[in-house]
């Protein structure tokens, strides 16, 4: 009945009836005027066979009918309490009775029925008028039928879920199916006609423009000029009429007047005394009909979409609209659909009335949170499916790591003992999901990602849905889902139990995700790309959007109060060999600190962190290190008056051997300073936590130059061309643009910020001047003092000492030319010299009480240091090492190193 196909050889004809204009009334509507006639007018009506055939048919297709809106009147109940209460209807009431049976058999098969076949009637439609916009001439007629069709079954499923009995029985052996969970197809079809009628309007009012004024007005013509009996008023009106379809253009936007023009002229020739009738002039009748309905096509074509298929109702069942969306998005099948229940909102106007202005702005409201809701929950089922399929290839990536490799290789090796000795022990290897036997066969992978394209095609097949004047954007409701998405899987990926994962796991997931992610690129245009920088560039800062804990809050949080503080409780080693942090085998740990700042670790953290989350790290550590500072100035402070003697006397055994024992703040014997904790233990371990920091942040800083190399190469050959070609005045006003790709400089600019944030402005210069130099002096006295401690003890093959006083070389350095920088006196290279040579002396003594085993046993560890403090400092060289501390020592100290740890 609605296919155009059917008959291909009257395609391009004009679908035309004599009751043209009755083709696509709403059967719905026919039903309820049949029932309310003939219940209040029942002896008349029922005495016409014709009639009652439509009566019984009408009671036999439902249970109900609207009255307004959502108002409904139970039919059969009603009609048998009306026919109870007058005699002799008893006959008459018992086939009410019967025809509610049927009802209760029937009407369900047969509207589920119906609406199975429009939706393959919409379906054949809208595939030949997207091909062949030109059909919706001719074939106009085809597509209001097909909707005003729809529409009534719509209606007629919205009305009949709530008062469908739930009882049980034979009769009732079909409520299930009241539920259609394939209504959101039809729908989507209905919608899909329309949005055709309304994109190729032009096409349709040019071709009945045409048509009214090609054939029309010459029919009526011809007809108009043989009647007989019309008086002159009447006349006038139909030659009128006839003249002024000839003129008709598509450009004529209201034609309301020739409209009424045939009404008036039914109204003339419908009174007793005129002496024209139209059941005696059928054709008249029947062309002024068709030439209505052509005139309509013209400047009517909205009303007609409102007429044929307007939802409006949806607006009064929202629980059911709810219901079958989330029907809808369970099917995989009809969730490509799902997007038709937001442009069901758009309907909503039409229910409004100017009568009643005082409902327009609920009913606007409605179907704003509506629409959003839909779109919202659109978006949630996709990012529900999106997080299950990062989950399938997070555990993809979880088979190819090392972690897994290890252990097949470990269940490979593994001694086979017992019964099923000779058997092969079944592991799963990567790769084994691919193996297909069947290509019928589905895996939880193929129907995840079948399920994702389906909802993406629903949220692409709208660009934007409009409602109530605004305008809503699927595919942004999509992107905000997933930025939150994959924020919240970073969050909850990030914490692996009471550490954080491994930041190359972390990568790892991440990439799993952004794999995912650029895959709907493919069914869905979407802007991944500022999903991705939105997302990760918040994670480089320290709280998100939502002022939520980032990875690098986390990351930085964890480094510095879990790692360096163990590191400089001495459970954690820097081991420069390595360049990493190694557990110190005295101590049990948590977990493993290599696994976490090796060079694969800290290039992964790198790129999760980027430049901006590094910098803030940086940042946080610095700001540990300003605090280190302050609290040696304090004790710097304390022993001023001692330390100015020492600077001065350092050449002088006897007097520096009283300073040095106030300093050591223990009287006591030798033996009893091994667990003293004086101002020079608390210099020394303050130092050594500032070189622990620093050790740190310089492989930190190192990771990220190695990331940014690689990605951009020509970006690093440019500041690092600038930082060699400058000055020593210009590479300091760059410095902090060199620290943030990593570059290590000089001087240590974000240090020497932080140390004068922290200076009291009150403080003259020249006395911040004169603690600095006292404070080198102090951390050079207090260098002997290290091999009183069997931890200084040098490992060679780490290059490291259990208690890290090999990172105390690098703060001297970074100290020096950091804060002698910040005086600004420009006399960097003597105070590292004065630093070298009081050092030197202090060492030199402990040669000279040698005959101290126990306590002296680590000095060779000791010497070292001046190595590295050399290597380390522009300002230094081996010849100035060598005019104050014999290198012959510090050779036999690398030689006593490396053969006392063969030894064990």
């Amino acid at each position: 009945m609605l296919s155009l196909v059917a008959s291909p050889q009257q395609i391009l004809y004009a679908a035309q009836t004599d009751t043209i204009s009755c083709e696509y009334l709403s059967l719905d509507v026919m039903d309820r005027w049949i029932i309310l006639g003939v219940t209040v007018c029942h002896n008349t009506l029922l005495s016409d066979p014709i009639i009652a055939s439509l009566w019984q048919r009408a009671l036999q297709t439902g249970l109900a009918i609207r009255l307004f809106r959502d108002e409904v009147l139970i039919v059969h109940s009603t009609v048998q309490s009306v026919f109870d209460s007058i005699k002799g209807y008893h006959k008459k009431v018992q086939e009410v009775k019967d025809h509610y049976s049927v009802a209760l058999q029937t009407s369900l098969i047969v509207h589920r029925d119906r609406r199975r076949f429009l939706r393959g009637a919409l379906r054949e439609l809208c595939l030949l008028i997207k091909d062949q916009p030109g059909l919706l001439g001719p074939k106009i007629l085809f597509v209001w039928m097909a909707l005003s069709f729809s529409r009534d079954e719509v209606l007629w499923l919205l009305r009949h879920v709530d008062v469908w009995p739930s009882g049980g029985g034979k009769k009732n052996k079909h409520a299930d199916e009241v539920i259609d969970k394939q209504i959101s197809e039809l729908l989507f079809h209905m919608h899909e006609l329309r949005s055709l009628v309304q994109k190729y309007a032009g096409v349709i009012q040019r071709y009945y423009s045409q048509y009214v004024s090609g054939y029309d007005a010459l029919a009526l013509t011809e007809i108009v000029q043989a009647l007989d009996g019309l008086t002159e008023d009447e006349a006038t009106i139909m030659s009128d009429f006839c003249a002024d379809i000839a003129r008709i253009s598509q450009n004529s936007v209201d034609l309301r007047g020739l409209r009424l023009d045939w009404f008036r002229f039914q109204a003339y020739v419908s009174i007793s005394r005129s002496a024209f009738s139209l059941l005696d002039n059928r054709r008249l009748a029947v062309t002024m009909n068709t030439t209505v309905f052509h005139l309509k096509m013209v400047d009517l074509l909205d009303e007609m979409l409102r007429e044929t298929s307007d939802l409006s109702i949806y607006c009064f069942y929202t629980r059911q609209l709810e219901s079958q969306l989330q029907q809808c998005l369970q099917l995989p099948s009809q969730s490509r659909y799902s997007i038709v229940f937001a442009h069901v909102c758009s309907h909503f106007a039409s229910a409004l009335h100017d009568l009643c202005p005082e409902e327009r702005g609920h009913v606007n409201e409605k179907s704003l949170s509506l629409c959003n809701m839909v779109l919202d929950e659109i978006a949630k089922e996709t990012t529900s499916v999106v997080e299950r399929l990062c989950d399938h290839e997070m555990h993809l990536q979880e088979q190819l790591s090392p972690t897994s490799c290890a252990k097949l290789i470990e269940e490979h090796v593994k001694p086979k003992t017992g019964k099923g000795a000779t058997a092969v022990r079944a592991f799963a290897m990567p790769g084994e999901e691919s193996v297909r036997i069947c290509r019928d066969t589905l895996t939880l992978a193929d129907k995840l990602q079948t399920a994702l394209f389906e909802l993406c095609s629903a949220v692409g097949a709208s660009k934007q849905v409009v409602v109530a004047e605004h305008i809503f954007a699927p595919r942004e409701y999509l992107s905000q889902q997933l930025e939150h998405q994959l924020t919240s899987s970073l969050r909850s990926l990030v914490m692996a139990g009471d550490h954080p994962r491994r930041p190359s796991e972390l990568l790892s997931a991440l990439h799993a995700h952004m794999a995912v992610l650029q895959n709907i690129d493919t069914a869905v245009n979407m802007d991944t790309t500022r999903l991705f920088n939105t997302v990760l560039l918040q994670q480089t800062q320290p709280l998100d959007c939502h002022s939520a804990e980032t990875i690098t809050s986390i990351y930085t949080k964890w480094y510095l109060e879990v790692v360096l503080r163990r590191m400089s409780a001495g459970h954690i080693l820097f081991t420069p060999h390595l360049a990493a942090l190694i557990p110190n085998p005295e101590y049990q740990h948590p977990f493993n600190p290599d696994q976490y700042t090796d060079t694969r670790e800290l290039r992964a953290l790198a790129q999760l962190l980027g430049p901006y989350g590094v910098k803030f790290m940086s940042e946080r550590l610095i700001w540990h290190v300003a605090c280190q500072i302050n609290e040696l100035y304090k004790i710097v402070n304390e022993y001023r008056d001692v330390l100015r003697i020492a600077r001065s006397n350092f050449d002088k055994p006897e007097k520096m051997r009283e300073l040095l024992l106030v300093l050591s703040g223990d009287n006591r014997d030798k033996k009893a300073q091994i667990s003293s904790t004086g101002p020079m233990e608390s210099v020394l371990q303050r130092v050594t936590i500032i070189g622990e920091i620093l050790s740190f942040r310089g492989l930190l800083q190192v990771a990220l130059h190695d990331v940014l190399e690689e990605r951009v190469p020509f970006l690093l050959s440019a500041v690092h061309n600038l930082h060699e070609s400058s000055s020593d005045h210009n590479r300091l006003m760059i410095s902090e643009m060199c620290a943030a790709i990593g570059l290590s400089t000089e001087v240590d600019v974000a240090l020497m910020n932080a140390v004068r944030a922290q200076t009291p402005q009150s403080q003259p210069p020249e006395e911040q001047y004169a603690v600095t130099c006292l404070l080198f002096v102090f951390i050079a006295l207090s260098l002997p003092r290290l091999a009183l401690s069997p931890t200084s003890t040098f490992k060679a093959t780490l290059h490291a000492s259990p208690n890290n006083s090999q990172c105390i070389a690098i703060a001297v350095v970074t100290l020096a030319n950091t804060l002698f920088c910040l005086h600004a006196r420009g006399d960097v290279s003597e105070r590292m010299k004065e630093f070298l040579a009081l050092a030197s002396s202090g060492l030199l003594r402990l040669s000279d009480a040698a005959g101290d085993f126990e306590l002296l046993k680590s000095r060779q560890s000791v010497y070292v240091l001046l190595e590295e403090l050399v290597k380390r400092s522009p300002y230094l060289s081996f010849d100035l090492l060598e005019s104050c501390f014999p290198y012959n020592l510090i050779r036999a100290s690398y030689q006593h190193c490396y053969r006392s740890e063969s030894a064990k």
